[in-house]
């Protein structure tokens, strides 16, 4: 079976986005923990977290050897919508309401981003 592009960088984004709301998570244990031990060395999310980030890289050079880095990178950014809103859903965390426009930038400069690399693409190949 042969993996799609747009499907192995859905694959890293949500690998970075579960690292980042796993090491919220070994944050809240080892918070709850006192030593090195049971705050780091001992901390089964910490583990988890790292774990996610090592499966999240094949899928990124994977992405990479199918599609230009202009093209994907900006993709990436949805980190920085996901990983706020699931935390807003699972802890109960607060977000502004410069966050709602701010998400819009967002997702505005990965379609502009996107578009424009898609377009250069089209032009160099002609």
């Amino acid at each position: 079976m042969k993996l799609s592009a747009p499907l192995a960088l859905s694959a890293f984004i949500a690998c970075s986005v579960v690292s980042q709301l796993l090491l919220k998570v070994a944050g809240l244990h080892a918070a709850a923990r006192t030593g090195l031990m049971g705050k780091f060395i001992l901390n089964p999310w910490l583990y988890a977290s790292l774990c996610c980030l090592a499966l999240s890289l094949p899928c990124w050079i994977y992405t990479l050897r199918r599609m230009p880095l202009s093209a994907a990178y900006p993709w990436t950014a949805l980190n920085y919508v996901l990983t706020p809103l699931i935390c807003v859903l699972l802890w109960g965390e607060r977000v502004s309401l410069w966050y709602a426009p701010g998400i819009a930038c967002i997702i505005g400069g990965i379609v502009l981003t996107t578009r424009s690399s898609h377009a250069e693409q089209r032009h160099a190949y002609r």
